[in-house]
């Protein structure tokens, strides 16, 4: 049990040592020799939980940058108002990132601009995790106009796509200008859309 659990460890750790240098390289600079640098296994303990660079990839694109996008939107879409969650979440990216964090940008964002075009496991991580994001909003939206809080003729998924579509333009552009400035400016300009669809 204890070798178990023990393998578990490294294979997270693993993930989360990749998981920060694909923040700050791409996936294609990330040095696999680094990684197992930093993470401190060999390279045979890498290869007995991930077949290659690719797997280790899109493990960690699923299971820690998806899970941490998809996280942050359950926790705003699970408030009984949904732009007030929403702008909640938006806040606590302004209190919490730093210049670095701006000009790194989204993870999902930077991987799947980076490789989505010419690899189809990363492409296919991208589409299920924003097919995954599309079900929560619609799932929220659906509750808000149910509880006559939206529009009653709004198009669910369409709206859905915008936000989501509008949520990473807004990443890409703010990572583009390297601006705090501009991304607060953005981000009210994302409430008075999304407070738009109100009754």
């Amino acid at each position: 049990m204890s070798n178990s659990r023990d393998s578990e460890a490294t294979r997270r750790h693993l993930l989360e040592v990749c998981a920060e240098e694909m923040r700050l390289y791409g996936f294609k600079a990330a040095s696999l020799s680094k990684i197992l640098e930093k993470a401190e296994v060999s390279k045979g303990a890498l290869y007995h939980h991930f077949e290659n660079k690719q797997a280790l990839g899109y493990a960690v694109f699923e299971e820690v940058y998806a899970e941490e996008y998809l996280g942050h939107w359950r926790e705003a879409l699970s408030h009984k108002d949904m732009i007030e969650g929403i702008r909640l979440m938006l806040d606590g990216f302004k209190e919490h990132c730093s210049i670095d964090d701006i000009m790194q940008g989204c993870p999902v964002n930077s991987v799947s601009q980076e490789m989505c075009a010419t690899d189809e496991g990363f492409q296919k991580c991208t589409s299920d995790m924003y097919k995954a994001h599309c079900d929560l909003l619609m799932t929220a939206i659906e509750k808000g106009i149910e509880n006559k809080q939206f529009k009653p003729d709004l198009k669910v998924e369409e709206t859905a796509w915008f936000i989501i579509s509008s949520f990473q333009g807004i990443g890409s552009i703010v990572k583009s200008c390297r601006s705090s400035e501009c991304m607060w400016k953005l981000h009210e300009s994302f409430i008075e859309y999304l407070n738009s669809l109100r009754v």
